[in-house]
């Protein structure tokens, strides 16, 4: 349908301009009986509203009667239909949803083909509910493991959540570009002081525009029409308010026509919160001069820009501009004569088989294993009886920003199954809850493995919940990981790293199985035992995966999105610190014999990112690097020295030997998937491109700067000549 918008835009009032700069919420106000109530929303919002989030705790087929209600309505109110929008991290926030691995474990495929499949079926289903409009996906760096919302995140590498975010901007959106991706959260969210959420952040201009800005530009230039703002200050001044951000980088230098949306109640924030304004409408003031065009969830500073408007302090010019822009977003998406969701299409599309394998294959891929002395894959002739035990064996741990779902199949029913097809036994023991004291479920554990051949510890966090923080469902479940649930420490909760050494003290084979949505410190536990799993919050198909991943029916392909600390003291710590993060004296201590840099400890992580094995030896030799005109171009051979197929992210890493200013011990640059049958070989070649070669100096101008850099690749190194 052709519209004439600016027309549309002159036969509006001011009232009803203004409407589309909020949506209505929250949706419970509207939701009677699971049902939207017309008569109490014209009542609240006469002159119509941006949209409205999906009630979260409702089925698919309801959300699309909602959705048709909704569309009724608002058309009585208004001509310009309503934008229905969702949470979809890792599938819909929506009842009955298909559930992908939460976005952590995404990162560690390091497969943006993957992710791209994964966006498209999210979209798919979005589409059939009704859904136009998505706050996701996340492109903050994991950069601290303590901060909860980590889990969010694909990794800490800037390049690495550069791909994956915008292969899901890309699936979400598709080739017809008829959905709106709404990217968060801007800029450099993730990495708060201390850990704690909604915290700070303090980089440098140069790290900015390195490392924290280029995952945004991207998502945008792969079709995302949304960006929404972060909840902190960065360098001091509040995200909602920076115009630095929001219109000297977003509009003036990359030139994005979009629409900002607020984080919820991030506006409201500047006032009682960071106390950067003297009230409510002041902080609205502000945020609307910074170029935010919508307040989410609902109006609580927009609701005085009618009189900001009759007062002076904020033009129509300006406020025909947002609203100009947020008309043409909705035709751009062809939302003025959207088809209206039926129940037929919706239970054809929501948790299809072909959505839930893809969940499955997901799950397998997103695991990683960091360690194996030879107990896995289990091996059923020799391995008769299997005890599984911890507190996350019985439950499917799906992560934040996602309905609880206790009809899933938990790891130890996976594990049964699998385990009975081959005849062997399996005895089971919680042994202990992911929080508290409690150890009187110890005895019944160690019995359980002295019965058994050998022991799989299903360890970890939790942070299941309906929705956000302040917002949503929210209940009395009690969770370690996750917004606004931050750690001080690392350790498993509760008592359950204890009850690990419990396990291997029994003498048995012990696979520890960690099932969180941050890296655990597991200190002598993860010395000692004999396998040991990270397998995230891998989504609804993730029991199955893990089931098959143990008994060898696949081989793990995951590597690590983050790195694992050996103690939380030496955070931060990622793999793309710049020399001086890393020790001078290079002489570590033990308690025994203290030394320098850390007295009784080493600057090195326990597990590095881009870490993983599998079942089959991976080796790599012969690796080139030469100088091409686009970039660098690497060759190196990878041979499958195993009995198993194997799947092979290959990971090049380069570092500038001299620059104008310190640069990174390494840092990931490119990244490619090699597919290998046993005991074979084949060559491998990956372009770096020039661009991942320069970087931003002292006068913020980006360069490469001649000289020789080092290419690292699986182990090996090789310099090479640029400029």
């Amino acid at each position: 349908m052709k519209i004439d918008l600016q027309k549309l835009l002159e036969s509006l009032t001011l009232e009803q301009k203004l409407a589309q700069l909020t949506p209505a919420g929250p949706y419970k106000e509207f939701v009677v009986d699971n049902k939207f109530n017309s008569e109490l929303a014209r009542e609240a919002y006469p002159n119509g509203f941006f949209g409205m989030m999906v009630p979260v705790g409702i089925e698919p087929e309801v959300i699309g009667e909602w959705v048709c209600e909704l569309y009724k309505c608002s058309a009585e109110l208004t001509p310009i239909p309503p934008m229905v929008m969702c949470e979809s991290l890792h599938g819909i926030l929506g009842k009955g949803a298909t559930m992908f691995p939460q976005s952590i474990g995404m990162g560690g495929t390091f497969d943006p083909d993957l992710m791209r499949r994964v966006g498209e079926a999210i979209g798919k289903e979005a589409r059939a509910m009704g859904i136009r409009l998505s706050l996701a996906p996340d492109l903050d760096l994991g950069r601290d493991p303590r901060w909860g919302r980590i889990e969010e995140t694909y990794g800490e590498s800037s390049y690495l959540v550069r791909k994956m975010g915008e292969a899901y901007v890309e699936g979400l959106v598709s080739e017809n570009r008829d959905y709106v991706a709404c990217v968060k959260h801007f800029a450099a969210h993730g990495h708060p002081v201390a850990g704690i959420n909604l915290a700070p952040v303090t980089v440098t201009p140069q790290e900015l525009e390195d490392k924290y800005l280029p995952p945004f530009k991207a998502a945008i230039d792969a079709g995302a029409m949304s960006v929404m703002p972060a909840y902190s200050a960065l360098n001091g001044i509040p995200c909602h308010g920076n115009k630095f951000l929001m219109d000297d980088i977003l509009r003036q230098k990359w030139g994005f026509d979009g629409v900002v949306i607020s984080d919820f109640g991030g506006i409201e924030m500047m006032n009682g919160f960071q106390r950067c304004t003297e009230s409510m409408k002041e902080s609205g003031k502000l945020a609307f001069s910074v170029g935010i065009d919508v307040e989410a969830p609902y109006p609580r500073t927009y609701r005085d820009l009618k009189a900001l408007v009759e007062e002076g302090a904020i033009s129509m010019e300006a406020i025909d501009k947002s609203v100009l822009r947020i008309l043409k977003l909705k035709a751009d998406i062809g939302l003025f004569d959207m088809q209206l969701p039926t129940i037929d299409n919706i239970r054809r599309t929501v948790r299809s088989d072909e959505h839930k394998a893809l969940a499955r294959e997901a799950a397998r891929k997103s695991m990683t294993l960091l360690k194996n002395n030879g107990m896995l894959p289990i091996n059923t002739d020799t391995c008769k009886k299997i005890a599984v035990v911890g507190p996350n064996a019985y439950v499917a741990q799906i992560g934040d920003y996602a309905i609880p779902q206790p009809e899933l199949k938990t790891p130890l029913t996976a594990i049964t199954e699998r385990a009975t097809k081959s005849d062997v036994t399996v005895f089971s023991a919680k042994g202990c809850s992911i929080y508290g004291t409690d150890t009187s479920g110890f005895a019944e554990a160690e019995e359980a493995a002295r019965e058994a051949d050998a022991v799989i510890c299903i360890i970890g966090g939790q942070s299941s919940r309906g929705a956000g923080i302040g917002w949503g469902t929210e209940d009395e479940t009690i969770l370690t990981c996750g917004e606004g649930c931050d750690a001080h420490d690392l350790i498993p909760g509760g008592p359950q790293l204890d009850l690990v050494r419990k396990m291997i003290e029994v003498g048995k084979p012990v696979a520890i199985v960690m099932i969180d949505g941050r890296p655990e410190t597991l200190f002598d536990a993860a010395e000692n035992c004999d396998a040991l799993v990270a397998a995230w919050y891998p989504g609804e198909e993730g029991s199955n995966a893990l089931a098959e991943l143990l008994f060898g029916d696949a081989n793990f392909s995951g590597k690590l999105p983050v790195s694992f600390p050996r103690h939380v003291g030496q955070i931060p710590i990622y793999h793309d610190r710049v020399p001086s993060e890393c020790g001078f004296y290079k002489s570590p201590g033990t308690p025994e014999k203290p030394g320098r840099d850390y007295v009784f400890g080493p600057t090195t992580p326990e597990f590095e990112f881009g870490y993983g094995i599998g079942y089959s030896e991976i080796k790599y030799s012969s690796l080139s690097a030469e100088r091409v005109q686009d970039g660098i171009k690497v060759a190196v051979t990878l041979e499958n020295a195993g009995e198993y197929n194997a799947e092979e992210s290959v990971l090049v890493f380069v570092r500038d030997e001299v620059a104008s200013m310190p640069q990174p011990i390494k840092k990931l640059v490119a990244f490619k998937k090699a597919s290998l049958d046993p005991s074979k070989a084949a060559e491998t070649e990956i372009l770096i491109p020039n661009e991942e070669l320069m970087f931003t100096g002292a006068d913020m101008v980006k360069r490469l700067e001649p000289g020789w850099f080092t290419v690292m690749v699986g182990g090996l190194e090789t310099r090479v000549y640029a400029e």
